[in-house]
């Protein structure tokens, strides 16, 4: 009974205090923050994200002189965070997600580019998390800075999609680049990975399942890469999120 009293403290902790008291208001109109106001807090980590499927063609799963940042808890955090992204991000109104997320989060990771620039993968999370501490409902929004599209190369990207047991398939995001969408697939082992954090060891981690659904696509010097597991209809869900992943990105 202790025990599970202290998780459900926990949790609503998360979910109403900014971590290193981050304001969730703009003190001053127009003036945005820079990354290091807003992760003040440099922690151990153990490995990094990116999608098994596009590893090939973004080089995601390589990278140096990494440094990972405790995330910064709340909606306004989060909106202080997309704010210093110009209209890259478009946050989602936790009212207007298909579940009720008890946890809103941000996390950043720091490496560094071929040409010596900075790389910096944000994560947005919007999390349903039990007074167990098991993620129920999740969405996270990846998004990453990378020198060049990966999906450029129509020939890498025939041989991705054509990869047995992939079930990818093309949504449709733009003109110039589609929006990939693969469906769960627990029995074929390709997996999907995301970050968590353990705040007694001020570690951030990664977490991998085989039951979640992805998004991945390219734009404007981003690569975006969304995980989702929501309860309900899955044909119904996967339609709402379609919507959800192009206003993400696009606005609209």
């Amino acid at each position: 009974m202790l025990i599970t009293c202290s998780l459900l403290l926990f949790i609503a902790w998360q979910a109403t205090q900014p971590m290193n008291q981050l304001a969730t208001e703009v003190t001053d109109e127009g003036e945005v923050p820079t990354f290091t106001e807003l992760f003040q807090t440099e922690v151990d980590g153990t490995a990094t994200t990116y999608s098994q499927y596009f590893q090939i063609a973004d080089s995601l799963n390589h990278r140096e002189n990494i440094k990972y940042y405790a995330p910064l808890q709340g909606f306004g955090a989060m909106q202080e965070v997309a704010s210093t992204m110009g209209d890259a991000v478009h946050l989602i109104e936790p009212k207007d997600l298909p579940f009720q997320a008890n946890i809103q989060e941000v996390y950043a990771v720091t490496s560094d580019m071929k040409d010596g620039s900075l790389q910096t993968q944000f994560q947005f999370s919007f999390k349903e998390k039990s007074l167990a501490g098991v993620d129920l409902q999740y969405i996270h929004f990846t998004i990453t800075n990378v020198e060049r599209n990966p999906l450029a190369n129509r020939k890498l990207t025939e041989n991705i999609e054509n990869i047995e047991g992939s079930n990818l398939k093309n949504v449709g995001f733009n003109f110039l680049n589609p929006l990939y969408y693969r469906e769960m697939t627990p029995d074929r082992g390709f997996a999907y990975i995301y970050y968590d954090y353990d705040e007694a060891d001020k570690r951030v981690f990664r977490m991998t399942t085989t039951s979640a659904n992805e998004f991945y696509t390219y734009d404007n010097g981003y690569v975006y890469h969304i995980g989702y597991r929501i309860n309900g209809d899955q044909e119904e869900v996967q339609e709402k999120m379609v919507a959800i992943v192009r206003k993400f990105i696009s606005g609209n």
